[in-house]
């Protein structure tokens, strides 16, 4: 039980031997340092430091009875106090952190655009890495979705599918398969989705689409993998071989 509670306290913002300590004068009440380093386990050294971590933090407190120093602790209730103590320093920091940030930020930023590299090739893991690309690139305010693919980006992402692309059409080569009607029936709900339908034999586990002004080719099974291609030229010319695609089977548009 100390040991749970020792951890639980450590969380305060003080030590392991001070937490030990406090739960020591809970269990004693009034008592010397001696008996507190015996109770604890360690050098009376220690407990002095950890006593007067707790007072500062008033979670205890002492009284001088002849010459002797006796020490005991405060209400655990103060433990509220304290919690919401931490809150407002935590929320001070943050806010002296934010103005630190937007100070530098402008001179940063001028650094940073001096020198970046104009195209970019990224690798992006897991959901979560997928899920922040996405909403990188929605800052540039992409135009369209298109490209090769089944809708998987619905079939992983259905609670953020609305989100992301309600005002975003798509414009798919895709192969039919039960699964992918079913996907297209609900995403259709959300956004404008036109297919041309490509054989059976050209189905591709690996997707490529054209998001905005980067080319994505991604991979979602076993592990979502994503590879994204900001340069002018690339996108271009998958750009320019899409729409010849699109435009030669317009009239098999769905």
């Amino acid at each position: 039980m100390t040991e749970e509670y020792t951890k639980i306290l450590t969380k305060f913002d003080i030590s392991p031997t001070a937490a030990k300590t406090y739960v020591a004068l809970l269990e004693l009440g009034k008592t010397s340092a001696d008996k507190l380093a015996k109770r604890v386990g360690t050098y009376k050294a220690n407990v002095y430091d950890a006593l007067e971590r707790l007072i500062e933090r008033g979670l205890a407190s002492y009284v001088i009875e002849g010459k002797k120093k006796f020490y005991f602790a405060t209400r655990p209730e103060k433990l509220f106090s304290t919690l919401e103590d931490t809150k407002q320093r935590a929320i001070e920091e943050y806010d002296e952190m934010k103005k630190d940030i937007e100070k530098i930020m402008p001179k940063l930023s001028a650094s940073y655009e001096s020198i970046k590299e104009k195209n970019i090739f990224e690798i992006y893991q897991g959901k979560k890495g997928y899920r922040t690309m996405i909403l990188d690139i929605l800052r540039e305010k992409p135009k369209y979705w298109k490209g090769f693919g089944n809708l998987q980006v619905y079939e992983f992402f259905p609670q953020n599918f609305q989100k992301w692309f309600k005002s975003i059409p798509f414009m798919l080569f895709s192969t039919k398969s039960k699964q992918m009607l079913e996907r297209l029936e609900n995403a259709k709900k959300m956004t404008e989705i036109k297919t041309i339908w490509l054989p059976q034999e050209l189905y591709m586990p690996i997707v490529w689409v054209l998001f905005g002004d980067n080319l994505l080719i991604i991979i979602y099974e076993p592990d979502i993998i994503a590879l994204r291609i900001k340069s002018e030229q690339i996108v271009k010319t998958f750009a320019n071989q899409f729409d010849y695609l699109w435009k030669k089977h317009k009239k098999e548009i769905n």
